[in-house]
């Protein structure tokens, strides 16, 4: 039961807060932040440059998986160079990224 409570908890969090992602500006802003291309961040979620610029400029959302993959991609960069305007998006984006069933649990799991 409590994963259904969850799950409409994620929905508020994201109605909310606006999403996963942040605004296109800011998308944009921690790329270059983190001195990545379009070339190698589309690389990594392995999609198209072109389909990867349009993302970032909010023309275009990716889809699951990619749109978490991205999302995480985000977070961690905010970490790291902080975040401008709302960071309500950042609780979602940090859920994005699924469990590896293959990693062994670490101590405290």
């Amino acid at each position: 039961m409590s994963e259904i409570f969850a799950a409409v908890d994620a929905l508020l969090a994201k109605a909310r807060d606006g999403g996963d992602l942040p605004e296109p500006a800011e998308r944009e802003r921690l790329r270059k932040a983190a001195g990545l291309t379009q070339v190698e961040v589309a690389a990594a979620l392995e999609t198209r440059r072109e389909t990867f610029a349009k993302w970032e400029a909010g023309a275009a959302q990716p889809r699951a998986p990619k749109r978490g993959a991205y999302a995480f991609l985000l977070a961690g960069l905010a970490d790291i160079h902080g975040t401008r305007g709302s960071d309500g998006w950042l609780t979602l984006a940090r859920r994005a990224r699924p469990l590896d069933t293959d990693q062994p649990a670490t101590e405290g799991e």
